[in-house]
C-alpha cells in the first residue's frame, strides 16, 4: 500500500488552523522578524563584502580540512589493510579487526604470505557500473601477488562537506570531478582548489580537492558587523525572550500535564486523569481525548491480561471452576444491573438428561453451583453459547433490567472473547478427562490398568484412614479392605496352541465372567498385564469376600468358546488384607502375589491367603527362576534313568528317563521345584526338548555299542511342550537327526494335555507315532479321565499312577480301581505299566492282574547314565537268584 505523504505547503497550512499558532506566528514576527529585517537591509552591503572574503578563507580552511582528513583516512585503511594482511598470513584471523575492515572496505582480495614492507598505490577510479568513485588501495604481496582493497566512498568522504559547501574530487585516471552535491546551487566563482600529494607515503598521481560554497549560506549572517547591527539584534533577541517565556508559560503548563499523565500510563498505572478544566482551546480537547484514551487502553489491557490468566490456567490444566471463577470475577460489576453466570444445560436431544446446574460467585467470591434461577421480574435474558456436547450445553447467561440501554461494544466483545476462551477450557478439561480415563484403563479388556489399580488402592487407604465407622473393620480400629492377585492357569498354553489374537479374546471374556460374578458387589478389577488380574474389595464387601472367589473361580473353570475352539483354564487367587499385610499399594500387591504363587505350588485352581512366611519361600522362588535360565547354558541339568522290569521275568528291557539339576550352591534341586518353575516361565519347551534329544542322543551312542543296555526309554513331554506351535517341527527334525528305531523311545503325556486342545493334541499324537514314537497315558486316574476319549486317543501305554499303587494292601477302593484300569488297558489293547512299586506285595497284586512292567524303588530308583550298566547287572543277578532287588 503506497504511503500518504503531506505536501510542505500543506504542513505549513496546518500551524494557521489554530488558534495558538496565529498568536505564536504573530509575536514572533513582529517581535523578531521586524527588527531583524531592518537591521539586515542596514547591513546588506557592508555585510556582502566580508561575507565575499570569509567565504574565500573559509573555503581555503575546508580543503585545508578535507585535505587533512582525507589523508589520515587513507593511512587508518592502510594499516587496516596491512593488520588484516598480516593476521591471515599468520592464521590468526582477528574478529574485531575483521570488523573493522568490513566497515572501511567494500571489498578486499588478500592472496596470502607475509606483506612486504613497500609502499602502497593509490588510484581514484570512475566506476564503470555507475558508481562515480572507486578509492583503490593496493599493496604489493608475497610471491608477486597484490593485495587489493577497494575502499567505501562513504567511509572516505565522510565529514568532508557541510550546508554551507559543497566538496568535489579528482584524479588523472577519472573523465571528470566527484561532487558530493550537485553544483548548480553552488558558488563556483569562490571555490577553492588545493592538491593532495601522496610522495613519500603513496605511490600513485596526485588527487585535487576543490571547494564550493552555497550561493545563499552567507547572505544573511553576521561576519564581523558593527556595534551597531550588535546592538539592534540583541535588542531584538531581548524582546523575543520576553514574548517567548510569556507564550511559553502558557503552552508549557498544559503539556507537562500531558507528559506527567504519558509517564505514569507508560509506568502501568491508567487510572490517572488530566483535569480539563484549568485548559483551555485545543488544550482541553486533547486532555478530554486523552483521558478516553487512557481509560479503554486500560480496559483493553487489562482484558488481554485476563485472557492471558485464563490461557496460563488452560495450559497448566488447572480445574475448569477456576478458569469459570475468574471469567465471572471480570463480569461482575462491570456494568450497573448486569449479571452473568453460568448455566450447564441438558439439550432436549439428550438420551439421559442430566439436571441444569448454575455457576456463580458467591457473596465472598468463590464459585458455587446451583439449580437455575428464575428470571426477576422487569429483567431480559440472554444465552451466548460456550460448548454444545451431546450431554450437556453450557452458555454464558447474561441479565439485565429491561429499561437498562444495549450493551457496550466492548461487553459485547468481551462476552464473545470469554465465550470463546471458556469453549477452549471446556475442550481442554474433557481432553484431559480422556487422557486421564485412556492412562488409567486397560485397553483390550476395558478394566482398570497398573496405574489406575494403584490409584484405587491409595483412595482406598486414604478412606480406611478416614473412616469413623468401617464395616466389619479390624481389630485396629481402621477400615479394611481386600486386594486379590488372580493369574490364569494354562494361559500360555493357550497363546503357543493358537497365538495371541485368541489370547487376547480369552482374557476379554475373563474380564466380562469377573465382572458378571462381581457385579453386585463393591469391587474395583484391574488387568496389570498378561493374564494378571486384580481384584480390589472394599470395606463392605469383605465379608462375602470367600463366597465372592469361590464364585469367580467357578466362573472361570467353566469352559470359554472362542469360535469352534472350547477353552479350558484355570485361575490362582492371591488374597492381601489392608492393614495386616501391607500399608501402601506396593506392598500390597507384592503380597498378594507372593499367595498366588504359592496358590500354584499348591496345586493351582485355588484360593490362599498371603502370611508371613510366603515372603521368604517367594524370595526363594525367585531366586531359583533366575538361576533356572542360566541351569541349561551352565550344564547344570543332567539325565537320570529309573528301569522298568518285566513283571512276567523280570527282564529289565526300557527305562523312564527323569531330569535333575544340580545347582551350583545349592546341589541337588528336586524336581518338584523346578519343574513348576520351568512351566511358568516357559523354559518348558527349551528343556523338554533338551532332555528329548539328549535321550536320543544316547540311545544312538548306545547302538553304535552294538550293546545295548535298555531296548526302550521312556521320556516326559509337559502339555506346554505338547501345545507349543513349534513341537511338531523340532521333534520331525531330532527325529532326522537321530533316526531312533521304532518304538525305541516312548513320549509319556499326561491325561490333562489333551483336553485343552483335544482335536489338535490327537493328530500331533498321531503324527509322532508316524514318526516311530510309542505314546503312554501317564498318570491314568488322577487327571481328567474321560472314558468317551480314550478309544480315540492314539496312545500304546498305560501306566498307573503311583498313588493306586501305594494304596494297594491298604484301600480296597485301590485294588479295585487298579483292576479297573488293568481291565481297561487289556480291553483297548494297551500295555499296562505300574509305576511307583515298592513292595513285593504290591509286585504280587499286580502281577496278578496282568500288569506288564513294573517300575519303583522295590528294583531300583533314578540312577545316574555311567552307573546303569552295573545297575542291570545286579538287577539280572538277583532275578536269576530270585531275591527281591532292593531299591537303590
Amino acid at each position: 500500500m503506497p504511503t500518504l505523504r503531506v505536501p510542505p505547503w500543506a504542513r505549513v497550512g496546518h500551524i494557521f488552523k489554530s488558534r495558538w499558532g496565529w498568536r505564536i506566528f504573530l509575536g514572533s514576527f513582529v517581535i523578531v522578524a521586524l527588527p531583524l529585517l531592518g537591521v539586515s537591509l542596514l547591513s546588506w552591503e557592508l555585510t556582502h563584502a566580508l561575507q565575499q572574503r570569509a567565504t574565500q578563507r573559509l573555503m581555503a580552511e575546508a580543503t585545508k580540512a578535507a585535505t587533512l582528513n582525507l589523508f589520515d583516512r587513507l593511512r587508518s585503511a592502510e594499516r587496516l589493510l596491512r593488520a588484516q594482511a598480516q593476521a591471515r598470513a599468520a592464521g590468526q584471523p582477528n574478529p574485531a579487526l575483521e570488523a573493522q575492515a568490513a566497515a572501511v572496505f567494500d571489498r578486499v582480495v588478500l592472496p596470502g604470505g607475509p606483506v612486504p614492507d613497500a609502499l602502497a598505490t593509490l588510484t581514484l577510479e570512475d566506476d564503470p557500473n555507475g558508481r562515480r568513485l572507486v578509492p583503490r588501495l593496493r599493496l604489493p604481496a608475497a610471491g608477486g601477488g597484490v593485495i587489493d582493497g577497494v575502499l567505501k566512498a562513504d567511509y572516505l568522504l565522510e565529514n568532508l562537506a557541510s550546508g554551507a559547501h559543497d566538496i568535489c574530487l579528482r584524479s588523472p585516471a577519472m573523465n571528470g570531478a566527484y561532487c558530493l552535491m550537485p553544483l548548480a546551487g553552488y558558488d563556483l566563482a569562490q571555490s577553492h582548489t588545493r592538491p593532495l600529494h601522496f610522495m613519500p607515503y603513496f605511490e600513485g598521481p596526485s588527487w585535487t580537492l576543490t571547494a564550493a560554497p552555497d550561493r545563499q549560506a552567507y547572505r544573511f549572517l553576521p561576519f564581523g558587523a558593527g556595534a551597531m547591527l550588535a546592538q539592534a539584534t540583541g535588542l531584538a533577541f531581548l524582546l523575543a525572550l520576553m514574548a517567548s517565556s510569556f507564550y511559553a508559560r502558557r503552552i508549557t503548563l498544559p503539556l507537562e500535564a500531558l507528559i506527567g499523565a504519558t509517564r505514569t500510563v507508560r509506568a502501568g498505572d491508567f487510572g490517572q486523569r488530566i483535569d480539563a478544566s484549568a485548559m483551555t482551546d485545543e488544550f482541553r480537547e486533547l486532555a478530554e481525548s486523552f483521558n478516553g484514551m487512557v481509560g479503554e487502553i486500560g480496559a483493553d489491557l487489562a482484558f488481554s491480561q485476563l485472557l492471558a490468566q485464563m490461557d496460563a490456567a488452560i495450559l497448566a490444566r488447572q480445574p475448569l471452576a477456576d478458569i469459570m471463577q475468574l471469567a465471572l470475577r471480570h463480569l461482575t460489576g462491570g456494568t450497573p444491573g448486569l449479571q452473568v453466570t453460568l448455566r450447564a444445560t441438558p439439550p432436549p436431544t439428550a438420551p439421559q438428561p442430566h439436571e441444569a446446574v448454575e455457576f456463580a460467585l458467591s457473596a465472598d467470591g468463590l464459585l458455587e453451583h446451583r439449580p437455575p434461577r428464575p428470571l426477576p421480574a422487569g429483567f431480559t435474558g440472554q444465552d451466548i453459547a460456550v460448548a454444545d456436547r451431546p450431554a450437556r450445553r453450557l452458555t454464558l447467561h447474561v441479565q439485565q433490567p429491561a429499561a437498562a440501554p444495549p450493551w457496550p461494544v466492548r461487553l459485547h466483545h468481551e462476552l464473545q472473547a470469554l465465550a470463546a476462551r471458556l469453549a477452549v477450557a471446556v475442550h481442554a478439561d474433557e481432553r484431559e478427562q480422556q487422557l486421564i480415563a485412556r492412562a488409567t484403563v486397560d485397553s483390550l479388556t476395558g478394566l482398570l490398568n497398573r496405574l489406575g489399580m494403584t490409584d484405587a488402592i491409595d483412595q482406598a487407604i486414604a478412606r480406611a484412614r478416614t473412616a469413623t465407622a468401617p464395616v466389619a473393620a479390624p481389630a485396629d480400629g481402621t477400615a479394611g479392605f481386600a486386594l486379590v492377585f488372580l493369574d490364569l492357569d494354562g494361559f500360555k498354553d493357550v497363546n503357543d496352541a493358537y497365538g495371541h489374537a485368541t489370547g487376547d479374546r480369552l482374557l476379554q471374556q475373563v474380564a466380562y465372567r469377573l465382572q458378571a460374578a462381581l457385579a453386585a458387589q463393591d469391587v474395583a478389577l484391574a488387568r496389570l498385564g498378561g493374564d494378571e488380574f486384580v481384584l480390589l474389595f472394599g470395606t463392605a464387601g469383605l465379608p462375602r469376600l470367600g463366597t465372592d472367589l469361590q464364585a469367580v473361580l467357578a466362573a472361570l473353570r467353566q469352559p470359554f468358546r472362542i469360535d469352534a475352539l472350547e477353552i479350558l483354564v484355570g485361575a490362582s487367587l492371591g488374597v492381601a488384607r489392608h492393614p495386616a499385610h501391607g500399608g501402601d499399594a506396593e506392598t500390597l500387591l507384592k503380597n498378594a502375589d507372593a499367595a498366588m504363587y504359592a496358590a500354584k505350588a499348591g496345586g493351582r485352581n485355588r484360593i490362599v491367603e498371603y502370611t508371613a512366611t510366603l515372603n521368604e519361600a517367594t524370595a526363594e522362588r525367585l531366586e531359583l527362576r533366575r538361576d533356572l535360565v542360566g541351569a541349561l547354558a551352565g550344564d547344570q541339568l543332567f539325565l537320570v534313568f529309573q528301569p522298568r522290569v518285566r513283571a512276567a521275568d523280570g527282564q529289565v528291557e526300557s527305562a523312564e528317563v527323569l531330569l535333575r539339576w544340580r545347582h551350583p550352591q545349592r546341589g541337588l534341586v528336586p524336581p518338584d521345584r523346578f519343574i513348576p518353575l520351568a512351566e511358568e516361565t516357559g523354559l518348558i519347551a527349551d528343556i523338554g526338548l533338551w532332555v528329548l534329544r539328549e535321550s536320543l542322543r544316547q540311545m544312538r551312542a548306545w547302538r553304535a555299542t552294538g550293546q545295548a543296555p535298555l531296548a526302550k526309554l521312556s521320556v516326559n513331554l509337559s502339555p506346554q511342550q505338547l501345545a507349543h506351535r513349534d513341537f511338531l517341527a523340532q521333534v520331525e527334525a531330532l527325529a532326522a537327526e537321530f533316526a531312533p528305531p521304532h518304538g525305541s523311545v516312548e513320549l509319556e503325556i499326561t491325561e490333562g494335555a489333551f483336553f485343552r486342545d483335544m482335536a489338535g493334541s490327537v493328530q500331533k499324537l498321531h503324527r509322532l507315532r508316524a514318526l516311530g514314537f510309542d505314546i503312554a497315558l501317564d498318570d491314568f486316574g488322577v487327571g481328567y479321565s474321560a472314558m468317551s476319549y480314550l478309544s480315540t486317543l492314539p496312545f500304546d501305554t498305560l501306566k498307573i499312577d503311583r498313588s493306586f499303587v501305594g494304596a494297594l494292601g491298604q484301600q480296597a477302593a485301590a485294588y479295585a480301581i487298579a483292576s479297573a484300569i488293568v481291565a481297561l488297558a487289556k480291553a483297548l489293547d494297551k500295555r499296562i505299566v505300574a509305576e511307583g512299586v515298592e513292595t513285593e506285595a504290591q509286585a504280587q497284586v499286580l502281577r496278578a492282574l496282568g500288569v506288564q512292567e513294573l517300575q519303583g524303588y522295590l528294583y531300583s530308583g533314578p540312577v545316574a547314565q555311567d552307573a546303569l550298566a552295573p545297575r542291570l547287572e545286579q538287577l539280572a543277578a538277583r532275578h536269576h537268584a530270585g531275591t527281591p532287588s532292593p531299591g537303590a
